[in-house]
């Protein structure tokens, strides 16, 4: 297992990306350049083979390589063609990366990031007619991702989730049990059968490889969900972090979002609210959470307010590690 010494926090946030490292117990986060190209949504992806080979995507400027782990950038933005970016994941086997962006539309490279191909398919869709998005221009967007070989999942805010079985050639639509409000997709790593998602409105669970979902919210009490962190050494303990209520109303109550931290020890099938160490009303809200790959009970949720809270024993207790950031939107756990 790795020294939490030597980990550090790359943020997303919505005064772009941020890098945090630990001083004593806590963190202290710094900027990363980019700052003019807009806030970072999706997660800030290190590349799996190099870990000074940092991508990230931002909401103006499109795709940025750097190769010295965020020293120095380069704009890779040839053959993309929407620079709104809002998720980006990485081909464990190939190494190929897809980045999500608004408005909807998948784009691929094979040479990490020197060029884009689009992967038009998915905007011929026919239910694209009733793709959109609450606030102006109602445009929807492609806010998780989730790779598993050839099968590709989009999360769409707001349209359902879509599949593609052939590495992005032609693509579905899955109604099927889930919500027109979508925001992750996750397939469980020891059972490719088992897909699970979240949106504004609960966790929807697939057995059938994502063809078709069903409701899988028991226990949990807040139902405007962030990402789910599925724990590597036990495929069926899952984490994640919601809001009581969607955005509009986080700032309209003298209760905020009312936010809760959840687990669930069933694949999904049952949660239960974690709360030691956490303040007893949570106004932020938990935008992303995050897992450690080589420190299976570390967990991390970044909130409206700038602060990341941090779990080092699989759930149980939390504690805050950052204050002061911008609003923090993704977090990708790397090492230094």
């Amino acid at each position: 297992m790795a020294r939490s010494n030597d980990r550090v926090l790359y943020l997303g946030t919505q005064g772009g990306p941020f890098k945090a490292e630990p001083t004593g117990g806590e963190y202290a986060a710094r900027p990363m350049g980019l700052q003019a190209e807009g806030g970072v949504r999706g997660r800030i992806l290190i590349d799996k083979d190099d870990p000074n080979l940092v991508f990230v995507g931002t909401n103006k400027g499109g795709m940025f390589r750097s190769p010295d782990g965020g020293k120095s950038w380069q704009e890779i933005n040839k053959g993309i063609t929407y620079k709104e970016i809002w998720s980006i994941a990485q081909r464990p086997d190939t190494g190929e990366i897809f980045v999500g962006t608004g408005p909807v539309s998948i784009f691929k490279s094979s040479n990490r990031g020197d060029t884009w191909e689009d992967l038009e398919g998915i905007r011929t869709l026919k239910d694209s007619e009733e793709w959109t998005f609450p606030n102006p221009p109602h445009v929807a967007h492609v806010k998780g991702m989730d790779l598993a070989g050839d099968r590709i999942f989009c999360a769409l805010e707001e349209g359902w989730l879509v599949r593609s079985l052939d590495a992005g050639k032609t693509w579905e639509t899955i109604r099927e049990g889930t919500h027109f409000d979508s925001h992750f997709v996750v397939t469980l790593p020891d059972d490719p059968a088992k897909v699970i998602s979240t949106s504004g409105h609960g966790v929807y669970r697939s057995e059938d490889g994502g063809a078709t979902f069903s409701g899988s919210s028991d226990g949990l009490d807040c139902q405007y969900l962030a990402q789910i962190v599925v724990h590597p050494g036990r495929p069926s303990t899952l984490f994640t972090a919601a809001a009581e209520v969607p955005p509009p109303h986080w700032n309209r109550r003298a209760e905020g979002a009312n936010s809760g931290f959840f687990m669930s020890d069933d694949q999904g099938r049952n949660w239960y609210r974690t709360s030691a160490g956490l303040p007893e009303l949570m106004k932020p809200a938990p935008r992303a959470t995050a897992g450690d790959p080589d420190d299976p009970d570390a967990y991390f949720v970044g909130m409206t307010d700038g602060s990341v809270w941090m779990s080092d024993d699989g759930g149980e207790t939390f504690r805050q590690i950052l204050t002061g950031a911008p609003p923090v939107q993704s977090i990708t756990v790397g090492r230094r």
